[in-house]
Protein backbone atom coordinates (compact mmCIF):
# COMPACT_ATOMS: atom_id res chain seq x y z
CA UNK A 1 0.00 0.00 0.00
CA UNK A 2 1.22 3.17 -0.46
CA UNK A 3 3.16 5.43 2.98
CA UNK A 4 0.10 6.92 4.80
CA UNK A 5 -0.73 10.68 3.74
CA UNK A 6 -0.09 9.49 -0.05
CA UNK A 7 -4.20 9.92 -0.41
CA UNK A 8 -5.25 12.26 2.20
CA UNK A 9 -2.34 14.98 1.33
CA UNK A 10 -4.70 16.49 -1.15
CA UNK A 11 -6.98 17.04 2.32
CA UNK A 12 -3.94 19.11 3.88
CA UNK A 13 -3.98 22.96 4.52
CA UNK A 14 -2.70 24.18 1.28
CA UNK A 15 -1.66 28.29 0.97
CA UNK A 16 -4.71 30.06 -0.75
CA UNK A 17 -3.32 32.58 -3.26
CA UNK A 18 -4.11 35.41 -0.78
CA UNK A 19 -2.00 33.55 1.86
CA UNK A 20 0.78 33.35 -0.57
CA UNK A 21 0.37 37.59 -1.84
CA UNK A 22 0.29 38.60 1.68
CA UNK A 23 3.83 37.00 2.45
CA UNK A 24 5.96 39.77 3.64
CA UNK A 25 8.65 40.87 1.58
CA UNK A 26 12.20 42.85 2.44
CA UNK A 27 13.31 41.97 5.85
CA UNK A 28 14.76 38.45 6.09
CA UNK A 29 11.94 36.29 8.89
CA UNK A 30 12.28 36.95 12.38
CA UNK A 31 11.22 33.68 14.21
CA UNK A 32 9.43 33.97 17.76
CA UNK A 33 11.82 32.58 19.85
CA UNK A 34 10.46 29.20 21.42
CA UNK A 35 9.00 28.75 24.54
CA UNK A 36 11.17 26.82 27.21
CA UNK A 37 12.28 23.54 25.88
CA UNK A 38 15.35 21.58 27.18
CA UNK A 39 15.84 18.09 24.43
CA UNK A 40 18.13 16.60 28.00
CA UNK A 41 15.04 16.62 29.70
CA UNK A 42 12.28 15.67 27.28
CA UNK A 43 11.90 11.51 27.77
CA UNK A 44 9.88 9.23 26.01
CA UNK A 45 7.96 6.97 28.45
CA UNK A 46 5.75 4.43 26.17
CA UNK A 47 4.18 5.22 22.62
CA UNK A 48 1.84 2.48 20.83
CA UNK A 49 -2.08 1.78 20.65
CA UNK A 50 -4.27 2.27 23.67
CA UNK A 51 -7.48 1.55 22.35
CA UNK A 52 -8.60 -0.96 19.54
CA UNK A 53 -12.33 -1.28 18.20
CA UNK A 54 -12.86 -4.19 15.60
CA UNK A 55 -15.68 -5.68 13.78
CA UNK A 56 -15.76 -8.63 12.37
CA UNK A 57 -18.46 -9.58 9.05
CA UNK A 58 -20.41 -12.36 9.40
CA UNK A 59 -23.44 -13.87 10.78
CA UNK A 60 -24.08 -15.29 14.10
CA UNK A 61 -25.11 -18.80 14.08
CA UNK A 62 -28.78 -20.30 15.14
CA UNK A 63 -27.31 -22.10 17.87
CA UNK A 64 -25.82 -19.14 19.67
CA UNK A 65 -28.13 -16.86 18.94
CA UNK A 66 -30.46 -19.07 20.99
CA UNK A 67 -28.51 -19.61 23.54
CA UNK A 68 -27.68 -15.61 23.90
CA UNK A 69 -31.01 -14.99 23.94
CA UNK A 70 -31.84 -17.19 26.80
CA UNK A 71 -29.01 -15.83 28.89
CA UNK A 72 -30.33 -12.18 27.94
CA UNK A 73 -33.72 -13.09 29.58
CA UNK A 74 -32.57 -14.54 32.69
CA UNK A 75 -30.07 -11.45 32.83
CA UNK A 76 -33.77 -9.27 32.71
CA UNK A 77 -34.99 -11.39 35.74
CA UNK A 78 -36.15 -9.58 38.68
CA UNK A 79 -34.61 -12.29 41.29
CA UNK A 80 -31.00 -12.35 40.92
CA UNK A 81 -30.35 -15.94 41.36
CA UNK A 82 -31.46 -16.03 37.66
CA UNK A 83 -29.69 -13.05 37.12
CA UNK A 84 -26.81 -14.50 38.26
CA UNK A 85 -26.61 -17.74 35.67
CA UNK A 86 -26.60 -14.91 32.79
CA UNK A 87 -23.13 -15.75 32.01
CA UNK A 88 -21.08 -17.90 29.15
CA UNK A 89 -17.35 -19.40 28.95
CA UNK A 90 -16.12 -19.13 25.10
CA UNK A 91 -12.66 -19.84 24.84
CA UNK A 92 -11.52 -19.57 28.69
CA UNK A 93 -13.26 -16.41 28.77
CA UNK A 94 -15.98 -15.98 31.33
CA UNK A 95 -18.18 -13.57 29.81
CA UNK A 96 -21.61 -11.31 31.63
CA UNK A 97 -23.99 -11.12 29.22
CA UNK A 98 -25.57 -8.23 30.10
CA UNK A 99 -29.12 -7.41 30.29
CA UNK A 100 -29.58 -5.19 27.08
CA UNK A 101 -28.74 -5.26 23.73
CA UNK A 102 -26.11 -1.91 22.25
CA UNK A 103 -27.66 0.08 19.20
CA UNK A 104 -28.75 -2.27 16.92
CA UNK A 105 -26.82 -5.03 18.22
CA UNK A 106 -28.62 -7.40 19.78
CA UNK A 107 -26.27 -9.42 22.79
CA UNK A 108 -23.15 -7.63 24.87
CA UNK A 109 -20.74 -10.18 26.30
CA UNK A 110 -18.19 -8.64 28.88
CA UNK A 111 -15.02 -9.57 30.53
CA UNK A 112 -11.97 -7.42 31.25
CA UNK A 113 -10.52 -7.94 27.98
CA UNK A 114 -12.96 -7.36 25.93
CA UNK A 115 -16.93 -5.83 25.52
CA UNK A 116 -18.12 -7.75 22.35
CA UNK A 117 -21.09 -6.61 20.89
CA UNK A 118 -23.03 -9.24 18.76
CA UNK A 119 -25.85 -9.30 16.10
CA UNK A 120 -28.12 -11.94 15.76
CA UNK A 121 -28.48 -14.61 13.06
CA UNK A 122 -30.82 -12.36 11.17
CA UNK A 123 -28.91 -9.37 10.71
CA UNK A 124 -27.88 -8.79 6.99
CA UNK A 125 -26.47 -5.60 7.54
CA UNK A 126 -24.58 -5.64 10.43
CA UNK A 127 -20.93 -7.30 11.55
CA UNK A 128 -21.14 -10.32 13.83
CA UNK A 129 -19.49 -9.02 16.01
CA UNK A 130 -17.76 -5.34 16.91
CA UNK A 131 -15.59 -5.70 19.65
CA UNK A 132 -13.63 -2.89 22.34
CA UNK A 133 -10.23 -4.73 23.17
CA UNK A 134 -9.38 -3.19 26.74
CA UNK A 135 -6.41 -0.96 26.80
CA UNK A 136 -4.54 -3.08 29.73
CA UNK A 137 -4.77 -6.14 28.23
CA UNK A 138 -3.59 -4.11 25.01
CA UNK A 139 -0.28 -3.32 27.40
CA UNK A 140 -0.10 -6.94 28.47
CA UNK A 141 -0.41 -9.18 25.84
CA UNK A 142 0.00 -6.57 22.34
CA UNK A 143 -2.40 -6.69 19.68
CA UNK A 144 -1.50 -9.30 17.92
CA UNK A 145 -2.00 -11.61 20.83
CA UNK A 146 -5.07 -10.23 22.15
CA UNK A 147 -6.45 -10.52 18.48
CA UNK A 148 -5.50 -13.88 18.33
CA UNK A 149 -7.69 -14.75 20.83
CA UNK A 150 -10.57 -12.57 20.01
CA UNK A 151 -10.39 -14.44 16.69
CA UNK A 152 -11.15 -17.61 18.16
CA UNK A 153 -13.70 -16.20 20.44
CA UNK A 154 -15.79 -14.50 17.31
CA UNK A 155 -15.40 -17.66 14.84
CA UNK A 156 -16.59 -20.31 17.79
CA UNK A 157 -19.73 -17.53 17.67
CA UNK A 158 -20.54 -18.12 14.23
CA UNK A 159 -19.44 -17.52 10.42
CA UNK A 160 -16.33 -15.42 9.38
CA UNK A 161 -16.50 -13.42 6.13
CA UNK A 162 -13.38 -11.62 6.61
CA UNK A 163 -10.60 -10.77 8.79
CA UNK A 164 -11.20 -7.90 11.61
CA UNK A 165 -11.62 -4.27 10.12
CA UNK A 166 -10.41 -1.26 12.23
CA UNK A 167 -13.43 0.68 13.36
CA UNK A 168 -11.65 2.78 15.30
CA UNK A 169 -7.57 2.90 16.64
CA UNK A 170 -5.79 5.27 19.28
CA UNK A 171 -2.31 5.83 19.27
CA UNK A 172 -0.62 7.67 21.84
CA UNK A 173 2.71 8.71 23.06
CA UNK A 174 3.92 9.25 26.66
CA UNK A 175 6.24 11.62 27.62
CA UNK A 176 8.13 13.83 30.43
CA UNK A 177 8.89 17.57 29.43
CA UNK A 178 10.09 20.90 30.97
CA UNK A 179 7.96 22.63 28.35
CA UNK A 180 4.59 24.75 29.86
CA UNK A 181 1.77 23.26 28.13
CA UNK A 182 -0.55 25.87 28.60
CA UNK A 183 1.64 28.04 27.32
CA UNK A 184 1.11 27.55 23.82
CA UNK A 185 -1.21 30.22 22.28
CA UNK A 186 -4.48 28.42 20.52
CA UNK A 187 -5.15 30.44 17.56
CA UNK A 188 -1.64 30.99 16.59
CA UNK A 189 0.72 27.93 18.06
CA UNK A 190 -1.57 25.51 16.77
CA UNK A 191 -1.57 24.64 12.71
CA UNK A 192 -4.33 21.97 12.47
CA UNK A 193 -7.09 20.82 10.01
CA UNK A 194 -10.03 21.22 12.55
CA UNK A 195 -11.64 23.93 13.40
CA UNK A 196 -12.44 22.66 17.06
CA UNK A 197 -9.86 23.44 19.78
CA UNK A 198 -10.46 23.53 23.63
CA UNK A 199 -8.39 23.70 26.21
CA UNK A 200 -8.77 21.60 29.72
CA UNK A 201 -8.62 22.98 33.28
CA UNK A 202 -9.65 19.58 35.85
CA UNK A 203 -9.48 20.28 39.71
CA UNK A 204 -8.43 23.60 39.94
CA UNK A 205 -5.56 22.87 36.94
CA UNK A 206 -4.97 23.00 33.63
CA UNK A 207 -5.11 18.64 32.47
CA UNK A 208 -4.57 19.62 28.30
CA UNK A 209 -5.71 20.43 24.91
CA UNK A 210 -8.19 18.91 22.42
CA UNK A 211 -8.43 19.03 18.79
CA UNK A 212 -11.39 17.72 16.62
CA UNK A 213 -13.75 16.63 19.35
CA UNK A 214 -16.55 14.99 17.28
CA UNK A 215 -14.57 14.11 14.31
CA UNK A 216 -13.30 11.30 12.55
CA UNK A 217 -10.06 12.48 14.05
CA UNK A 218 -9.75 13.48 17.42
CA UNK A 219 -6.24 14.59 19.24
CA UNK A 220 -5.72 15.16 22.70
CA UNK A 221 -2.94 16.15 24.68
CA UNK A 222 -3.36 15.87 28.57
CA UNK A 223 -1.72 15.51 31.76
CA UNK A 224 -1.89 11.16 32.46
CA UNK A 225 -0.78 11.32 35.53
CA UNK A 226 -4.27 13.89 36.65
CA UNK A 227 -6.23 11.63 34.37
CA UNK A 228 -5.44 8.14 36.31
CA UNK A 229 -5.62 9.90 39.63
CA UNK A 230 -9.05 10.91 39.17
CA UNK A 231 -10.89 8.49 36.60
CA UNK A 232 -9.23 5.96 35.04
CA UNK A 233 -7.17 4.46 37.89
CA UNK A 234 -4.51 2.83 35.50
CA UNK A 235 -2.18 2.91 38.39
CA UNK A 236 -0.21 0.08 36.59
CA UNK A 237 1.06 2.37 34.22
CA UNK A 238 3.27 3.43 36.80
CA UNK A 239 5.31 1.18 37.11
CA UNK A 240 5.95 0.97 33.41
CA UNK A 241 6.58 4.13 32.79
CA UNK A 242 9.62 3.78 36.12
CA UNK A 243 10.55 0.63 33.83
CA UNK A 244 11.60 3.70 31.55
CA UNK A 245 13.27 5.86 33.27
CA UNK A 246 10.45 7.63 34.90
CA UNK A 247 11.85 9.52 38.42
CA UNK A 248 8.12 8.95 40.04
CA UNK A 249 7.46 12.27 40.60
CA UNK A 250 7.82 14.18 36.94
CA UNK A 251 4.95 15.35 35.41
CA UNK A 252 4.01 12.59 32.29
CA UNK A 253 1.74 14.32 29.44
CA UNK A 254 0.08 11.97 26.81
CA UNK A 255 -0.40 12.86 23.66
CA UNK A 256 -3.03 10.46 21.64
CA UNK A 257 -4.86 10.58 18.38
CA UNK A 258 -7.87 8.59 18.15
CA UNK A 259 -8.87 7.87 14.20
CA UNK A 260 -12.07 6.33 13.48
CA UNK A 261 -13.27 3.76 10.42
CA UNK A 262 -13.94 6.41 8.33
CA UNK A 263 -10.19 7.96 8.29
CA UNK A 264 -8.81 4.77 8.59
CA UNK A 265 -10.67 4.16 5.19
CA UNK A 266 -8.80 7.33 3.34
CA UNK A 267 -5.98 6.49 4.68
CA UNK A 268 -6.32 2.71 3.56
CA UNK A 269 -5.98 1.44 6.32
CA UNK A 270 -9.65 -0.67 6.75
CA UNK A 271 -8.10 -3.76 7.93
CA UNK A 272 -6.42 -4.76 11.18
CA UNK A 273 -3.71 -6.73 8.47
CA UNK A 274 -3.03 -3.05 6.85
CA UNK A 275 -2.60 -1.15 10.46
CA UNK A 276 0.21 -3.15 12.12
CA UNK A 277 2.49 -2.32 9.59
CA UNK A 278 1.73 1.18 9.23
CA UNK A 279 1.41 2.58 12.53
CA UNK A 280 4.65 4.70 12.87
CA UNK A 281 3.38 6.02 9.29
CA UNK A 282 -0.09 6.93 10.35
CA UNK A 283 1.60 8.71 13.27
CA UNK A 284 3.87 10.29 11.41
CA UNK A 285 0.57 11.40 8.83
CA UNK A 286 -1.40 12.70 12.00
CA UNK A 287 1.82 14.91 13.80
CA UNK A 288 2.98 16.13 10.05
CA UNK A 289 -0.49 16.84 8.15
CA UNK A 290 -3.53 16.91 11.01
CA UNK A 291 -1.82 18.49 13.51
CA UNK A 292 1.71 20.49 14.23
CA UNK A 293 2.49 22.60 16.91
CA UNK A 294 4.50 25.36 15.30
CA UNK A 295 6.98 28.29 16.17
CA UNK A 296 5.37 31.36 14.39
CA UNK A 297 7.26 33.41 12.08
CA UNK A 298 6.02 36.99 12.30
CA UNK A 299 6.98 38.34 9.17
CA UNK A 300 5.06 35.08 7.08
CA UNK A 301 1.21 35.01 6.97
CA UNK A 302 1.53 31.65 5.65
CA UNK A 303 1.25 29.11 8.85
CA UNK A 304 2.09 26.03 6.58
CA UNK A 305 5.88 27.23 6.27
CA UNK A 306 6.23 27.41 10.06
CA UNK A 307 8.50 25.48 11.89
CA UNK A 308 7.76 22.82 14.21
CA UNK A 309 8.55 23.63 17.62
CA UNK A 310 10.97 21.39 18.29
CA UNK A 311 9.31 19.61 21.65
CA UNK A 312 6.66 18.70 18.40
CA UNK A 313 9.71 17.19 16.23
CA UNK A 314 10.11 14.85 19.28
CA UNK A 315 6.59 14.06 20.00
CA UNK A 316 6.23 13.04 16.11
CA UNK A 317 9.36 10.69 15.98
CA UNK A 318 8.10 8.84 18.94
CA UNK A 319 7.16 5.72 16.76
CA UNK A 320 10.06 6.07 14.84
CA UNK A 321 12.01 5.08 18.55
CA UNK A 322 13.67 2.30 19.11
CA UNK A 323 13.24 1.05 22.71
CA UNK A 324 11.90 -2.36 24.07
CA UNK A 325 9.01 -1.81 26.24
CA UNK A 326 7.82 -3.98 29.32
CA UNK A 327 4.56 -5.60 29.23
CA UNK A 328 2.21 -5.70 31.78
CA UNK A 329 3.28 -8.59 33.36
CA UNK A 330 -0.14 -9.56 35.17
CA UNK A 331 -3.60 -9.51 33.92
CA UNK A 332 -7.01 -10.94 35.29
CA UNK A 333 -9.38 -11.30 32.91
CA UNK A 334 -11.85 -11.07 35.74
CA UNK A 335 -13.19 -7.39 36.29
CA UNK A 336 -12.24 -6.72 40.28
CA UNK A 337 -12.81 -4.27 42.18
CA UNK A 338 -9.91 -1.98 43.90
CA UNK A 339 -8.58 -2.54 47.37
CA UNK A 340 -9.49 0.61 48.10
CA UNK A 341 -13.20 -0.40 47.62
CA UNK A 342 -13.02 -3.39 49.25
CA UNK A 343 -10.75 -2.80 52.41
CA UNK A 344 -11.76 1.24 52.73
CA UNK A 345 -15.21 1.80 51.13
CA UNK A 346 -16.18 -1.41 52.30
CA UNK A 347 -15.64 -1.22 55.91
CA UNK A 348 -17.60 1.86 56.17
CA UNK A 349 -20.68 0.13 56.96
CA UNK A 350 -19.47 -1.73 60.06
CA UNK A 351 -17.60 1.78 61.32
CA UNK A 352 -20.98 3.11 60.90
CA UNK A 353 -22.63 0.23 62.76
CA UNK A 354 -20.01 0.34 65.87
CA UNK A 355 -20.43 4.10 66.21
CA UNK A 356 -24.16 3.74 66.85
CA UNK A 357 -23.74 1.46 68.92
CA UNK A 358 -20.32 2.38 71.05
CA UNK A 359 -18.43 -0.01 70.25
CA UNK A 360 -14.48 0.64 69.74
CA UNK A 361 -13.43 -3.00 69.99
CA UNK A 362 -13.18 -3.96 65.95
CA UNK A 363 -13.36 -7.75 67.51
CA UNK A 364 -16.35 -6.79 69.60
CA UNK A 365 -17.73 -4.44 66.54
CA UNK A 366 -17.65 -7.64 63.63
CA UNK A 367 -19.06 -10.20 66.14
CA UNK A 368 -21.96 -8.01 67.61
CA UNK A 369 -22.52 -6.89 63.52
CA UNK A 370 -23.25 -10.46 62.41
CA UNK A 371 -25.05 -11.10 65.11
CA UNK A 372 -27.59 -8.30 65.06
CA UNK A 373 -27.26 -8.79 61.10
CA UNK A 374 -28.50 -12.59 61.34
CA UNK A 375 -31.52 -10.93 63.17
CA UNK A 376 -31.90 -8.15 60.68
CA UNK A 377 -32.36 -10.65 57.81
CA UNK A 378 -34.50 -13.25 59.86
CA UNK A 379 -37.20 -10.36 60.17
CA UNK A 380 -36.59 -8.87 56.51
CA UNK A 381 -36.57 -12.00 54.53
CA UNK A 382 -38.96 -14.19 56.76
CA UNK A 383 -36.93 -16.90 56.67
CA UNK A 384 -35.90 -18.09 60.36
CA UNK A 385 -32.51 -19.23 60.11
CA UNK A 386 -30.96 -18.21 57.18
CA UNK A 387 -32.29 -15.16 56.10
CA UNK A 388 -28.46 -13.73 56.12
CA UNK A 389 -26.99 -16.65 54.33
CA UNK A 390 -29.55 -16.26 51.69
CA UNK A 391 -29.37 -13.18 51.37
CA UNK A 392 -25.41 -13.13 51.26
CA UNK A 393 -25.65 -16.04 48.74
CA UNK A 394 -27.42 -14.06 46.24
CA UNK A 395 -25.49 -11.07 46.37
CA UNK A 396 -22.24 -13.31 45.48
CA UNK A 397 -23.68 -14.79 43.16
CA UNK A 398 -24.70 -11.52 41.34
CA UNK A 399 -20.53 -10.42 41.97
CA UNK A 400 -19.16 -13.32 40.52
CA UNK A 401 -21.34 -12.65 37.19
CA UNK A 402 -20.39 -9.32 37.51
CA UNK A 403 -16.80 -9.35 38.20
CA UNK A 404 -16.15 -12.54 35.81
CA UNK A 405 -14.83 -14.85 38.71
CA UNK A 406 -17.05 -17.85 38.98
CA UNK A 407 -19.13 -19.40 36.98
CA UNK A 408 -22.16 -19.70 39.20
CA UNK A 409 -24.33 -23.02 38.64
CA UNK A 410 -28.12 -23.15 38.14
CA UNK A 411 -30.60 -22.79 40.63
CA UNK A 412 -33.11 -25.16 41.84
CA UNK A 413 -36.50 -24.51 40.45
CA UNK A 414 -37.77 -24.35 44.57
CA UNK A 415 -34.83 -22.03 45.12
CA UNK A 416 -35.34 -19.36 42.16
CA UNK A 417 -39.04 -19.47 43.81
CA UNK A 418 -37.83 -18.77 46.92
CA UNK A 419 -35.43 -15.98 45.97
CA UNK A 420 -38.87 -14.34 43.48
CA UNK A 421 -40.75 -14.03 46.94
CA UNK A 422 -37.72 -12.78 49.20
CA UNK A 423 -36.68 -10.79 46.54
CA UNK A 424 -40.65 -8.52 46.53
CA UNK A 425 -40.21 -8.95 50.37
CA UNK A 426 -36.59 -6.97 50.32
CA UNK A 427 -37.24 -4.52 47.42
CA UNK A 428 -37.98 -1.71 49.48
CA UNK A 429 -34.63 -0.16 51.19
CA UNK A 430 -32.18 -2.47 49.09
CA UNK A 431 -29.03 -0.93 48.70
CA UNK A 432 -28.23 -2.40 45.08
CA UNK A 433 -24.67 -2.30 45.72
CA UNK A 434 -24.65 -4.06 48.98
Amino acid sequence: MPEVGADARSCAHRPTERECSEVATGAPPTNRAPLKYNPEISKLLRFGVDSLYLSYPGMLSEDWDKKLAGLKELAQQEDELSQSIAQVTICGHLFEVKDRGAGRFSYVLVDNAYRIQASNSRSKSLPLAYVQISSEYLTHAGIEKTEEGLRYIVNTLGMVNEPANVSRVDLFADFCTDCAMDAFEPLRDWVTRVETMSLHYSHGQFSGWSFGSGGDIVARLYDKLLEIEKKSHKFYLHDLWKAAGWDGTSQVWRMEFEAKRNALVDLQLPKLSHLLPNQAALWRYLTENWLRLTVPTETDSNRARWNNHPLWDFIGAAFNTEIDQTKLQRFNLARLPEDERLFVHGLGGLTSFMASRGIEDIGEGIGEYLHQAKEYHVKRSGFKHDGMERYVGRKVKGKNRRYNTVKNSAPKPEDTSKAASAYQRAKDGEDGDA
